[in-house]
């Protein structure tokens, strides 16, 4: 049996980010995470290698919070690249001593991705998080802050960018006993010297216990960001089920 979950484990596809649930302090005290993993081999009619890795580390205490991703996905369709990104995230989140329900949080980020011609984009940044919680409704949690961005494309035509944007956040989740999680998640995140150039993501998720620390994760997301690369389109939506290895 643990030989048939492992190898459904491995056929996966990975999604962009490791999982849309929001990080709570103090909710799994030390080191854990999670594994995310795929390949995929096609031939015949199809001519098709996938490859992708994720994973989350954290370490947890009663006050605080530090985790990170690191993702890889790296694709081919009959012999032409269709897939080549990577995307590193750490982040830092305190809960303040006289306001629990309130945490400051720091993070930095490192990400490319050929396909919006993202040679790389760099930014860091911090803010504030309020966590509401809902009890038998949920958690909702809304954040508010800024970050440093800089963007250098594939293409000559587009220019380095270095903007401070806003970072605003809203995220939801809500767990059905232990097997079962609802997580949905927005951010708005405009230029503050151009408005009309943001960045906009929407994620829902759904994620189902299997067995043990395996899971299954049913993911769609919507992002819109409204000056891309030249010759890249402003809107992007994907599907994406994948399994889960916690530890």
């Amino acid at each position: 049996m643990k030989y048939l979950w492992l190898a459904l484990f491995v056929s996966a596809p990975l999604f962009a980010i490791i999982t849309i649930a929001p990080v709570e302090v103090g909710k799994k005290k030390g080191f854990n995470g999670l594994l995310k993993g795929s390949f995929e081999t096609k031939r015949g009619n199809s001519d098709v290698d996938n490859y992708s890795a994720g994973l989350r580390a954290r370490y947890d205490k009663e006050d605080y919070v530090l985790w990170s991703d690191f993702i890889f996905s790296y694709g081919k369709a009959s012999g032409e690249v269709n897939t080549n990104k990577t995307y590193v995230h750490l982040r830092y989140i305190h809960t303040i001593k006289d306001v629990k329900p309130l945490n400051y949080e720091f993070f930095a980020q490192s990400e490319t991705n050929d396909f919006t011609k993202v040679k790389n984009r760099l930014l860091a940044g911090g803010g504030l998080r309020y966590h509401y919680s809902m009890k038998k409704y949920g958690n909702l949690y809304i954040g508010l802050g800024a970050f440093d961005e800089s963007i250098k494309y594939l293409t000559t035509n587009d220019p380095k960018e270095n903007n401070i944007r806003i970072n605003s956040y809203l995220s939801y989740t809500k767990e059905f006993g232990k097997r079962s999680k609802l997580s949905y998640v927005l951010y708005y995140q405009p230029n503050v010297e151009k408005f009309s150039d943001c960045i906009v993501s929407n994620g829902l998720e759904i994620t189902i216990l299997i067995y043990e620390q395996l899971y299954i994760d049913f993911a769609l997301y919507y992002d819109v960001d409204t000056v891309p690369a030249i010759g890249v389109k402003d809107t992007d939506v994907s599907q994406k089920t994948s399994f889960i290895y916690k530890f």
